[in-house]
């Protein structure tokens, strides 16, 4: 009995943590998912990419950013309309790294809020997980997202930015990163020729592996 009522407690503890838990990298390391993310847009590479992951009958997530949304309405809904999981990643970009008012966590919550407001607005969706520019995640980032109800969702593995890889550089860095649990961070604000030569290549590579592409919030089990 007493060796049941411990198992029971242990199993409380971990459901208790799974929910409180606010940050995270990666999911499962022993589910075979990997999800795609896509920040700063809706922007010039967005059309693009949503070619792709429905040639591949592919969802993935959008952090979107709020200023972006108000740019490209039509465009943010097409995101949402099509299946894929919208969320945020603030309203201005503001790296929170760099910031040093006395007001910082005040700016932090009207970026959030912000962000809220205009996704929802014109998505129809309302985001509940977050990824700050440049993965800021210190403890009054996690402060502000517990507050207001969200989740900090970071990455595994991203480098779609560096102008010194050659595309072919970039596929093999993605793809040696291809792992259990793997969250992958790319971008859609700018026309990245190289991303978007192997995009399609690199999916085909996950689901060869034997992997299912999911969203983020799939992935982490975090549907709202």
């Amino acid at each position: 009995m007493k060796q049941i009522i411990a198992m029971f407690l242990l199993l409380c503890v971990s459901v208790c943590f799974a929910e409180n838990k606010i940050f995270y990298t990666d999911g499962d390391k022993n589910s075979k998912k990997i999800a795609l993310t896509f920040d700063d847009g809706p922007g010039a590479a967005t059309e693009k990419i949503l070619e792709i992951l429905k040639d591949k009958n592919v969802k993935a997530t959008f952090f979107l950013l709020g200023s972006r949304v108000e740019r490209k309405p039509e465009l943010a809904k097409k995101v949402a309309e099509e299946g894929h999981e919208v969320q945020s990643h603030t309203y201005s970009h503001i790296s929170f790294f760099a910031y040093k008012n006395e007001d910082k966590d005040e700016k932090m919550e009207n970026e959030l809020l912000k962000a809220q407001k205009s996704i929802e607005k014109n998505t129809g969706v309302k985001p509940y997980l977050v990824r700050f520019p440049y993965g800021y995640s210190k403890d009054d980032a996690k402060k502000v997202v517990e507050k207001n109800g969200y989740k900090i969702i970071n990455w595994t593995f991203g480098c779609d930015w560096d102008r010194k890889l050659t595309a072919d550089e970039m596929h093999k860095k993605y793809s040696g990163h291809i792992r259990n649990g793997a969250i992958f961070l790319m971008h859609d604000l700018n026309y990245n020729e190289r991303l978007l030569s192997f995009l399609g290549d690199f999916i085909d590579e996950i689901k060869a592996k034997g992997y299912e592409l999911v969203t983020v919030s799939e992935l982490l089990d975090l549907k709202k």
